[in-house]
């Protein structure tokens, strides 16, 4: 069973960059190195998602 963090906005841009929190938000959504990993097409429908839901 996964575990999920949740850290608010502040958090993040405190300590990482947007494009590190989302491959850190992929690996504990799908498994470590997804950001490798998976197809391309997938990651960037996943980070467009991952913008408008929690960059604004």
């Amino acid at each position: 069973m996964k575990t999920y963090t949740l850290k608010t906005a502040a958090q993040i841009n405190e300590t990482n960059t947007v494009w590190e929190a989302f491959v850190e938000y992929l690996n504990s959504v799908y498994f470590e190195g997804a950001a490798d990993e998976l197809d391309r097409e997938l990651i960037d429908f996943e980070y467009q998602s991952y913008l408008e839901c929690y960059c604004r």
